[in-house]
């Protein structure tokens, strides 16, 4: 009985979501490590936006189907925005906010 209910709660922890970092990426597919090497996941992102996600970024890999899928990096730079807002920003410093007053700010310059 304890070893079934040991062998259970392994299988049903081993299937969940796993934090991991990314280890190197070709367009929308990513190695990471976590507990485990994943290899050749697929990126998960909303419709309009796509991204290569750097490698040693921390990302959420989740088992689905067959395989797994990464569901995107864990958000580091939030700093100066509210709820709500939105930014798109990429490693080499370029950002875009969408301000809940309707403006556009661009690397710090307000565009609309």
């Amino acid at each position: 009985m304890w070893l079934s209910k040991s062998i259970e709660e392994q299988t049903r922890r081993s299937r969940g979501a796993e934090d991991a970092r990314v280890t190197s990426s070709r367009g929308s597919v990513i190695d990471a490590n976590g507990t485990k090497p994943h290899g050749e996941i697929k990126c998960v992102a909303p419709f309009g936006i796509a991204s290569v996600m750097p490698d040693g970024v921390q990302t959420i890999v989740l088992p689905i189907g067959g395989g797994s899928v990464s569901l995107g990096m864990v958000a580091e730079s939030v700093q100066g925005l509210s709820p709500g807002e939105v930014m798109l920003y990429s490693a080499g410093g370029a950002r875009l906010v969408l301000k809940n007053d309707g403006s556009i700010v661009a690397n710090g310059r307000v565009i609309a």
